[in-house]
């Protein structure tokens, strides 16, 4: 009974959002989009980012545009530290708050699904994330996912929230929403995630039979997957995509028609003005808007709501998972005598100087193994911001390592560390699968594609690495065990795996381990040359195949 009167409610909203005055520009949807945002406070201390600030933002576009749309394309629940206890549930509150109400649905709000709103993915845990979407006041559209359902028949995860696709009025235009969420991760307790091409076919076709002037498809999938679905379906396709996945700002059009995305962590947000021409693509502009110290100023009650949340936060972390009084986070646990430099745009496309240490760590945790070389894919070193020289705390190292990272050692050849350095640089805009690497080295060239010239970095000197050379590697389970997904290295098949009789410490203890060795001195790691990138003058360690 009560989702049936939260969906009456619903539909009442909606029908009087629809009804409401307008003062924007008639004929023109304005979108404010965000996606991947994993902490309610931001980075760098608060400095940066964070859903006070966008409020504020929504605010000011709302004030001139009440027909505002705000669309979240996916990646909110987790990981972040406070989702450790709450499962998200912060994310939720704050997120209900956009509005400036804590207390009504927001009819203008629409997010999707992305794969970290999966990361609890056990069947058990369906109830977790219908909890949240229950929570939720704005509306979830998950297109094409089909949850599992109970001994009864019902749904395992279901809401009045959650739907297919959408209709909202905007400014006279009626706008049709749909989604499509990447299949990187598929929980158990979801059945099936449909093939984007029929997903954003099948609803752009029903949206445009229910009166949709404007179709806007909300992915989270990779941009070369969006691009796919505008230039396979032109028409019969959306008119935008507003999506999510990579953590750059992105602006790619293809057949007519755009594709965008913003910054992760709201670095950025992006304002898209949208105006439709009937038998033409919609004639599409996107501004950038930073979103740092008073530009625009936090929210004052939304950042008084985060701070609570992230006053009992400490004081809940402290004691379940370390057992220590409220103040753990921000105990120093080792130092660096140079910045340490974690920031996606870096760490998720250049060698850095903290991917470097961490890897030699990795590395030297097998030496008695004989491990020859180590790669670790960006996405598990989540920090997305870089560490100034002095203290390492202990948040630093939690927020820092988001996941377990259990290490496993794999054999491969040469000819396997090819096809693993081409995954590491495909699409070269910031993915999570970039690999900071040690051990060996190699040449990138952005411009032209070019991967090669794999050296292996050996006490004797570097020597190239043959096709048919076999190699001990260190890398995480997530790269090694298909039920993550491995971000696309499907070529560490289970049978390269070598057993290792020795409990090996989690990669968070062997930093945490190497800083309390590095004492009052602390550590001053350097970029050394591992990945010689053409975009990037710098130290090249790898021997060139071709000199000229």
């Amino acid at each position: 009974m009560r989702r049936f009167a939260a969906l009456a409610v619903l539909a009442l909203l909606m029908a009087a959002c629809a009804q409401a005055p307008r003062s924007g520009q008639q004929g023109t949807v304005t979108i404010l989009m965000l996606n991947d945002v994993y902490r309610i406070e931001g980075l760098d201390g608060g400095q940066v980012g964070g859903l006070a600030r966008f409020r504020t933002l929504r605010g000011e576009l709302a004030a001139t545009d009440p027909d505002l749309l705000v669309l979240h394309a996916g990646d909110f629940l987790y990981p972040s530290l406070l989702s450790r206890v709450y499962d998200g549930q912060q994310m939720v509150d704050v997120m209900n708050r956009l509005d400036g109400d804590e207390t009504a649905f927001d009819p203008r709000f629409f997010v999707t699904f992305g794969n970290h709103e999966f990361d609890k993915s056990a069947l058990k845990q369906a109830g977790l994330l219908d909890a949240r979407i229950e929570e939720s006041q704005f509306t979830w559209l998950g297109s094409g996912i089909d949850f599992a359902k109970d001994a009864g028949g019902e749904a395992l995860v279901a809401a009045p929230n959650l739907v297919d696709h959408a209709l909202v009025e905007a400014n006279g235009v009626t706008v049709g929403l749909f989604s499509i969420t990447t299949h990187v991760k598929q929980p158990d307790y979801v059945t099936g995630l449909g093939d984007p091409l029929e997903i954003a076919k099948r609803e752009t076709a029903a949206l445009r039979a229910a009166g949709a002037e404007l179709v806007i498809a909300v992915t989270h999938q990779s941009v070369a997957e969006d691009s796919e679905v505008l230039q396979a379906l032109g028409e019969a396709g959306p008119d935008l995509i507003v999506g999510g996945h990579e953590h750059t700002r992105q602006q790619v059009e293809a057949n007519g028609r755009m594709v965008v995305k913003a910054d992760a962590d709201l670095r950025t947000a992006a304002v898209i003005t949208i105006r439709p021409r009937p038998g033409k693509p919609p004639a599409v502009q996107v501004a950038y808007r930073t979103l740092e110290g008073t530009l625009p100023p936090p929210d004052p009650a939304v950042e008084a709501t985060v701070q609570d949340w992230l006053k009992r936060h400490d004081a809940a972390y402290c004691a379940e998972s370390y057992k220590l009084p409220p103040g753990c986070l921000d105990q120093p646990l080792g130092r660096t005598s140079v910045p340490l430099v974690a920031e996606e745009l870096e760490i998720r496309r250049f060698e850095t100087n903290l991917g470097d240490w961490v890897l030699d760590q990795m590395l030297a945790a097998f030496a008695p193994e004989g491990a020859e070389i180590a790669f670790l894919n960006a996405g598990s070193l989540r920090l997305n911001q870089d560490l100034p020289a002095g203290t390492v705390t202990r948040r630093n190292l939690d927020e820092l390592f988001a996941y377990a990272n259990d290490l496993r050692l794999v054999r491969i050849t040469g000819a396997t560390l090819q096809q693993i350095v081409q995954r590491a640089t495909t699409e070269w805009e910031g993915n999570g699968w970039f690999l900071q690497i040690a051990g060996f080295a190699y040449t990138f060239d952005p411009s032209t594609g070019f991967v090669g010239d794999l050296t292996l970095l050996t006490p004797q000197g570097p020597r190239t690495i043959q096709p048919d050379d076999v190699l001990l590697a260190v890398t995480n389970d997530f790269l090694t065990e298909p039920k993550y997904g491995q971000d696309g290295y499907t070529m560490l098949t289970p049978d390269r795996l070598v057993k290792v009789k020795r409990k090996v410490p989690s990669l968070r203890d062997l930093v945490i381990e190497a800083l309390a060795k590095a004492g009052d001195a602390g550590i001053a790691p350097t970029v050394e040359g591992r990945i010689c990138n053409s975009q990037r003058p710098g130290p090249c360690l790898a021997i060139f195949a071709n000199p000229s």
